[in-house]
């Protein structure tokens, strides 16, 4: 008997353009995707810890309420003259809020997080232990957050090494690799065709965990006197003049995506995905997570974009199955 066909999610890292993958993720959900592996890096391991406990709703919900002055709360704990801006204790607060597992072996797929060691320079595969101390390592972007310091490794963003992780969920056995790049194309390389993606409406528990998550935000921001709030909103909010000076966040986290990209690229050569979604969010700026509702409707669309293609790939999966089971009967 031949060896079932095994479908491996890629997540690929991006910082605010995350949400796309929690649009295309919802997609996904309604496809039917059930993958056997998930692969993330960065933003991306967030997303797939989301996928893997059945909280992508909630998170959409989330993203569609954001404010400039909730996410400068997320962030509003900096670091001066540390090896980062900011701790990452209010953001993996706000995670394990959502988030209801704690370990690995509570997800309900097998999941490798993806960090970078600044020490051997080399990537860090997390498949097991503590979910968390694994996806603050692997969201670590330099300079912004303060490294994690694991075991006698010093660990920084998986970006730096594996931005779209399709080696590692090939490691894990995945045949069909359906990967999730939110860094490479931009708003206005997108498709002519209109596409009438329609929100999905908030269910009722969703809105009571909503309502709860909000005020969880609001409590971590004190309320800012000019002009720190000036300086907050010039950090966090869009710089629409090209000839504004960028902000010290700006500089840091562009820095960061001129590496990821060009990795990101090389990754597409050497080791392509079977299907590859591009949300068109690349003019979203790494840390403008209050930009949910067109980065989610970008993840829609793009999985829209390749609906006959993932189509094909889970009926040909879903027969396989079939077929094993009319063998096993007889």
């Amino acid at each position: 008997m031949k060896p079932l066909k095994k479908i491996g999610l890629v997540l690929g890292s991006g910082g605010a353009r995350g949400w796309a993958h929690i649009g295309a993720l919802l997609e996904l959900k309604k496809l039917g995707l059930q993958p056997d592996y998930i692969a993330g890096t960065s933003i991306g391991s967030i997303a797939g810890a989301f996928y893997a406990t059945n909280t992508v709703d909630l998170a959409g919900d989330l993203a569609l309420t954001l404010n400039w002055k909730d996410v400068a709360s997320l962030f509003f704990e900096i670091n001066f003259l540390k090896s980062g801006l900011v701790s990452g204790k209010n953001f993996i607060k706000l995670l394990k809020d959502i988030i209801p597992a704690r370990s690995f072996s509570e997800l309900a797929y097998p999941m490798s997080i993806v960090a970078t060691d600044l020490k051997t320079e080399k990537e860090i595969i997390f498949r097991e232990g503590d979910l968390f101390n694994a996806i603050r390592a692997s969201i670590a972007i330099p300079g912004i957050f303060t490294p994690v310091q694991y075991e006698s490794t010093i660990l920084v963003d998986g970006g730096l090494k594996n931005p779209l992780p399709v080696s590692a969920c090939r490691e894990m056995g995945a045949d069909y690799i359906i990967a999730i790049d939110i860094n490479l194309k931009n708003p206005k390389e997108r498709s002519k065709k209109a596409i009438n993606l329609q929100p999905e409406k908030t269910s009722q528990s969703n809105l009571h965990a909503l309502e709860r998550l909000k005020l969880s935000i609001s409590k971590l921001l004190p309320q800012l006197q000019s002009p720190v709030s000036e300086t907050f909103e010039h950090w966090f909010k869009t710089q629409n003049k090209t000839n504004e000076p960028l902000s010290i966040l700006d500089v840091l986290t562009r820095s960061f995506r001129l590496f990821e990209n060009e990795i990101t690229r090389n990754t597409l050569m050497l080791n392509p995905p079977d299907i590859l979604i591009q949300p068109a969010v690349g003019n979203i700026m790494t840390l403008e997570f209050y930009r949910g509702q067109e980065a989610i409707a970008a993840g829609r669309e793009a999985v829209q974009e390749k609906k006959h293609e993932l189509e094909e790939l889970l009926k040909e999966v879903n027969n396989q199955t079939d077929q094993t089971g009319q063998t096993d009967q007889q």
